[in-house]
């Protein structure tokens, strides 16, 4: 981008940037103290002059390590002031959000991600922050209850999804090529700008809807962004057909998942998204994979559903929300996007993805699979026998199906020739995905949230039992199942690395 200040200092325009935000912050504290504004109306003026101005930001910094620095500060102020119930004026809202913290660490993802790569869809998906969230909030507050939804947690509106969608066509179609221009790109033609900006309304509208306290703010900006890039590397490479049709097939496949009751709505809504990234960034090499783990991993499921006791003490059952869905597939996604962005240069990324899957699988069936074991399994770090689902418990069969489940992610990569048939190599995907389930049975063993229900005195993962809510025993409270399950799916990756990158 062509400098608007050409400083002989860039941290002197990262003091400018830091202080005009701070001045921002300061304007809404003194608008809602002295003139009594509405908090909800301060925290939008903040929302969208913050989006305004770090669009900017490639106009007065060329290195990226002081926006880098900005957006991490922010984060961290951001959470002290929330967490202190500081500057009402930026944080108050009617219900519990977390939305300006999570506005500064996607802000800070972007620039990592697309400040060298195109710094033009940076700018346009912060605009999009700014505005088209900020028409939503406005349009979907005037509306009555009735024409209000949950997919996943936050409520929204059909009106405030709809001028979500429309006002990100207007900023992807205005501002693109304004800013395309400045770079002295090529015109972008403009069948493929309105269709461009159409699917990338799209998916940045599904991942506003989808949202938890605030996530919006992270997951539409990182929708719109990776929207726009694919599109166009869809564009230049001549698989903007293969694209659509995948597409729609996500679209079919999520809602089929829905009404079979594999997935929730949140469920089949979360597998949409994954599903159009994950083959428009991986293409078969990560798809057949992904589809081989849950479809096999469903019929296991409902298998165990039928043969198990309705009493479990898992806090989930088969039917798979949008957590469950990225507790498994989130962690291959992000090495996905990441061999995407490093223009599928670096291939020890793509054997990370399988190991990170592998560990998935592994975990997944190792849960399924010991069911069937009829004696109990025993906790992995007491060897003294648990109930069956009591996260951190093994068995003979779980651990022979989890080593199962891990190599069957190896060897479908390999016959479909994803991978070549390298001992070391199949051997080590299967090694790291197989150790990411055990870091995931000991996490599960030692410090996830165990509950007690005061009425029956069992043991379970659940916060109520029996109609009656239940007693926090161990572990951490906010450690749920879910997030041990993505902390054994990044073991499994990063496991692999490291020891590829040592022995390699």
């Amino acid at each position: 981008m062509p400098l608007f200040f050409d400083l002989p200092n860039e941290w002197i325009s990262f003091l400018i940037f830091f202080g005009i935000i701070m001045f921002f912050i300061g304007i809404s504290e003194i608008a809602r103290k002295s003139l009594k504004l509405s908090p909800e109306l301060t925290r939008k003026f903040v929302h969208v002059m913050v989006g305004i101005l770090v669009s900017l930001a490639p106009f007065f910094l060329q290195s990226s390590t002081p926006v880098i620095l900005l957006g991490i500060l922010f984060t961290i102020l951001n959470y002290i002031a929330l967490k202190q119930d500081g500057f009402k004026g930026m944080h108050t809202t009617e219900r519990v959000s977390f939305g300006t913290v999570y506005f500064p660490i996607a802000f800070t993802l972007l620039v990592i991600m697309f400040w060298e790569r195109n710094i033009v869809i940076f700018v346009v998906a912060m605009l999009i922050l700014a505005f088209s969230d900020t028409a939503a909030t406005v349009i979907g507050e005037k509306v009555n209850s009735k024409h209000k939804f949950i997919l996943w947690y936050d409520k929204k509106s059909w009106p405030g999804s709809i001028a979500f969608f429309l006002m990100t066509l207007i900023v992807v179609m205005g501002a693109y090529p304004i800013y395309s221009g400045l770079m002295n790109n090529p015109v972008l033609p403009i069948y493929h700008l309105a269709t461009m900006a159409l699917f990338t309304a799209f998916v940045a509208t599904v991942g506003e809807a989808v949202s938890k306290r605030g996530s919006d703010n992270l997951t539409l900006t990182l929708t719109a962004a990776l929207g726009m890039d694919l599109y166009l590397s869809s564009m230049q490479s001549g698989t903007l057909a293969y694209m659509g049709a995948w597409f729609a097939v996500s679209m079919i496949l999520g809602y089929g998942a829905f009404k079979l009751k594999s997935l929730s709505i949140s469920g089949g809504f979360g597998a949409f998204l994954l599903g159009v990234f994950m083959f428009g960034m991986g293409g078969w090499h990560t798809m057949l994979p992904l589809i081989g783990f849950f479809v096999l991993s469903s019929i296991l499921s409902k298998m165990a559903d039928r043969q198990s006791k309705k009493d479990i003490i898992s806090s989930k059952g088969s039917q798979r929300d949008i957590v469950q869905v990225y507790a498994n597939g989130g962690i291959p996604l992000i090495f996905t996007i990441a061999w995407y962005l490093s223009n599928y240069s670096i291939d020890w990324l793509y054997w990370a993805f399988l190991a990170s899957l592998a560990s998935a699988t592994a975990d997944t069936w190792e849960s399924e699979i010991g069911s069937f074991s009829k004696p109990l399994p025993i906790n992995i770090l007491t060897w003294k026998s648990v109930p069956k689902g009591f996260s951190g418990g093994i068995s003979f069969l779980g651990t022979f199906g989890g080593l199962l489940g891990a190599a069957m992610i190896a060897f479908m990569a390999g016959i479909m020739g994803f991978i070549q048939w390298e001992m070391e190599l199949v051997v080590l995907i299967i090694f790291a995905g197989f150790m990411g389930s055990i870091v995931d049975s000991i996490l599960g063993a030692s410090i996830q949230a165990k509950f007690k229900c005061e009425v029956c005195g069992k043991a379970t993962e659940r916060l109520s039992h029996c109609h009656e809510e239940t007693t926090h025993i161990s572990g951490f409270l906010w450690l749920d199942n879910d997030w041990v399950n993505v902390a054994g799916s990044l073991s499994g990756g990063l496991i692999f690395i490291l020891i590829y990158l040592l022995l390699f």
